[in-house]
């Protein structure tokens, strides 16, 4: 059963920067937000630095812990405002609570606190893994930017493309390491004298990366070489162009849901307070900036002027 909380409800506004009667507080929360994150995996990377963590340790983990108590709460308030989520199809407050526990954002919120009750209940584990961790808290900025939601989206939605060009690509990675391996492994064998030592060649030279620690002696091999390098160039550029086309594209589907929306609301050619809150919510939501969703509006504005009858026409 779904029961209202006003207090919960405002938490959730301020938490998710949708609160219009708080804004300011909303503002602030988010930069706060914001600095912790940056702060802590800013602490974490001078922690692995023998000079500094020798001489400000102590400093450094007794900010770890403040900032820990921080996400901590953060993250169990999310949990108890998730219930008034009204985007999420289950009508009971813990399943959307559990929704919310097993989201992108969820998962990346447990992430950031997950470190120091790992190191609290297997003391022996390895630091750096758990450093590894904790700098994963960078991740919590996608609370304020879809950038990385609009990225998996547009891969999910250009799927058999992007599956056909990584097959594409795994192929000229075998077919190539394959030649190599048969072409130099007798005169490298410290370096191409196996295939999967040939793998690692081929993938760092398809890439466009060339690190030279691995080059071809033979003319054979130097052919191979040469053949690798412009397969790169093509398997490389096609998975570069389907997510670039599939990312453009659903910015465009984004702008086109937005401009529907905005014109359900203005069907009357006014904008009234509640209207702009909608749209503002919806700015937010479909990532439009304010300059691009100001023209848009303008826009349709203007053409429902010019649509409207003058007087006395029917």
């Amino acid at each position: 059963m779904n029961v209202h909380h006003p207090l919960r409800h405002r938490l959730f506004l301020i938490l998710e920067f949708q609160s219009h009667k708080d804004k300011k507080t909303a503002w602030v929360f988010s930069w706060v937000l914001t600095l912790m994150v940056l702060s802590s995996v800013l602490a974490v990377i001078l922690e692995s630095v023998p000079a500094i963590e020798a001489l400000y340790g102590k400093s450094l983990a007794i900010f770890d812990a403040i900032s820990m108590v921080f996400f901590s709460v953060e993250y169990l308030l999310r949990i108890w405002t998730a219930a008034d989520r009204r985007t999420s199809a289950l009508h009971s407050d813990h399943g959307r609570r559990l929704r919310y526990v097993l989201s992108f954002h969820g998962l990346i919120d447990l992430l950031a606190i997950l470190p120091f009750f790992l190191q609290a209940l297997l003391p022996g584990l390895d630091l750096r893994f758990l450093r590894v961790i904790r700098i994963m808290r960078i991740l919590k900025l996608s609370h304020y930017s879809t950038a990385l939601e609009d990225l998996l989206a547009s891969i999910y939605a250009e799927r058999d493309a992007f599956i056909s060009a990584l097959y594409l690509l795994a192929l000229s990675i075998l077919i190539t390491s394959c030649l190599m391996y048969f072409a130099e492994h007798a005169l490298q064998p410290d370096k191409l004298g196996t295939i999967p030592d040939a793998m690692w060649w081929s993938i760092v030279t398809i890439t466009t990366v060339g690190y030279g620690d691995v080059t071809p002696v033979s003319s054979w091999g130097k052919v191979i070489g040469a053949f690798t390098a412009l397969s790169g160039v093509f398997t490389v550029a096609l998975l570069t162009g389907i997510v670039a086309s599939a990312f453009a594209t659903r910015v465009r589907t984004h702008e086109l849901e937005f401009t529907t929306e905005v014109e359900e609301l203005l069907k009357d050619g006014q904008v009234d307070p509640k209207e702009r809150r909608t749209i503002e919510h919806l700015r937010r939501e479909f990532s439009i900036t304010e300059e691009h969703a100001r023209a848009i509006i303008r826009q349709i504005l203007e053409e429902k002027t010019l649509l409207r009858p003058k007087d006395g026409q029917p």
